[in-house]
């Protein structure tokens, strides 16, 4: 892949460009995406940095360590990467110098949460749909949603989700043992939700 896109035997800027191109092909594709270093000599840690955090941040770890394969990795490109990794948090204080969130906490929750249902829409939609109480169309809107419309929304400052049971049935699940619950969730999602939820998420 990288050989027919670059002609060069060092990577170092192009990092930025080649997230853009794999971000597409995971958007489109449901194909794990082969990164082939074959006949690249050199590959720095700026260019894993920009090529990998910027996935990871729009798809989650676990997606793309399962559909985005690095091929063909020399040593001295392992190195390149761990060290990159090592200084992911130096990577993400960047980010968030450079997305300041004006609601703090408020802003971090609506953002993992979002993220979160996005990924579960995108996976199975159905299960946002008993996770979270969306309905099928906002299931659609969120699974597009890329990472700046996602910031955007956080930094509104009000939460995206709220408790959506009723006072009787949240009582009751309150009150059983863990895999009790998870029992009797896996139930509750092949029945109709009517009188479960509050009225107004219909």
């Amino acid at each position: 892949m990288l050989k027919k896109i670059y002609r060069r035997k060092t990577l170092n800027s192009e990092g930025s460009d080649l997230s853009r191109i794999v971000t597409e092909r995971l958007l489109t594709s449901d194909k794990i995406c082969q990164v082939d270093f074959d006949s690249i000599d050199k590959v720095t840690v700026v260019f894993f940095q920009d090529f990998l955090f910027p996935l990871v941040l729009e798809f989650g770890s676990t997606t793309i360590k399962s559909r985005v394969h690095l091929m063909n990795l020399s040593d001295e490109h392992h190195m390149a990467y761990e060290e990159a990794v090592s200084k992911s948090s130096q990577y993400l204080d960047r980010i968030a110098v450079r997305d300041t969130k004006t609601f703090g906490d408020i802003s971090d929750i609506t953002c993992d949460l979002l993220i979160k249902a996005r990924e579960i829409s995108r996976r199975d939609p159905s299960a946002a749909h008993i996770i979270f109480g969306l309905g099928f169309g906002m299931i659609e809107s969120i699974a597009n949603m890329d990472i700046e419309q996602i910031r955007k929304i956080s930094s509104s400052g009000v939460i995206c989700f709220e408790p959506r049971f009723t006072a009787e049935f949240a009582s009751k699940l309150a009150a059983l043992q863990g895999d009790e619950i998870d029992v009797f969730l896996n139930v509750i999602g092949s029945i109709d939700m009517e009188g479960i939820y509050e009225s107004e998420y219909h």
